[in-house]
């Protein structure tokens, strides 16, 4: 089997359980980012491992939980107690260190905060969105920033692919140009104005703004996470997906424009 239908499989297969889970039911959308946190959260303690950094993997697995758990009780249920146990956990963490008898221990505890920061605010963030709009869940607000996501990277991929002359950041993401960049977020800003009117709370201004992030920001995360593989020579940050990689290869670029996402709509609502 060729490797472009690898990719087509596993990304079919990706689409359709993210949109069903997040359409179905919130508890469905609780489960499946439940374990999408855990497994990314598990790809970076190995990244971080190839540098030596040896990060405490059970407690940044419960620390990741409980603050992603915490959002949701938060938000569907209304309790806000998860993220004591959340911070709880958190000195749990620092103080374990101690016990650890392990090497950099500051760089341990270091990669370890950073990994929360970088994978799973972003997924708590996710769960605020909806309400942020309507106070109350909204699959479709959910969905529409991997929506847009999707857009960008399929329509930067094939018009960078035919057009793309200038290299856009070819230190860390040789292939990628400005071409490609520009094209895709154009082809993003539309489809967002096309959706516009599908997302209710949002008015046409906001979704506009919003594809916006999502083409800048998305590129950041894009690099970002091209950076850190560069920076320990691998290709995949996984294998969990064939063709495409693992979790933080599938998710980089959403893991920073939900925050931004969140940001504005912090500031408009």
């Amino acid at each position: 089997m060729s490797n472009f239908v690898k990719r087509a499989i596993s990304g079919l297969f990706f689409v359709v359980i993210l949109t069903g889970c997040i359409f179905l039911h919130p508890l469905c959308f609780f489960v499946l980012f439940f374990i999408i946190n855990i497994l990314g959260l598990r790809e970076f303690s190995m990244m971080a491992r190839r540098m030596n950094v040896d990060i405490n993997l059970p407690m940044l697995l419960i620390c990741g939980s409980i603050l992603f758990t915490a959002g949701f009780l938060h938000k569907y249920l209304g309790n806000r107690d998860g993220y004591l146990y959340f911070f709880i956990a958190t000195f749990v963490l620092s103080i374990w260190e101690l016990y650890r008898k392990k090497g950099n221990s500051f760089q341990n505890l270091s990669f370890s905060y950073y990994g929360l920061l970088y994978l799973s605010l972003p997924f708590t963030l996710l769960i605020y969105l909806p309400y942020m709009t309507n106070d109350e869940w909204r699959p479709e607000i959910i969905f529409f920033p991997f929506l847009l996501v999707w857009f960008n990277d399929t329509f930067a991929f094939l018009l960078g692919s035919q057009f793309g002359r200038h290299k856009l950041f070819p230190r860390i993401s040789p292939k990628k140009s400005w071409e490609g960049a520009i094209g895709g977020g154009i082809c993003t800003i539309l489809a967002a104005l096309f959706i516009a009117p599908y997302i209710e709370g949002l008015t046409i201004y906001n979704n506009m703004v919003i594809a916006a992030i999502v083409v800048v920001f998305g590129i950041f995360g894009d690099l970002l996470e091209s950076m850190f593989k560069r920076s320990i020579e691998i290709k995949d940050s996984g294998n969990i997906m064939p063709g495409h990689g693992g979790i933080l290869d599938r998710f980089d670029a959403v893991l920073f424009v939900i925050p931004a996402i969140f940001v504005y709509l912090e500031f408009v609502y």
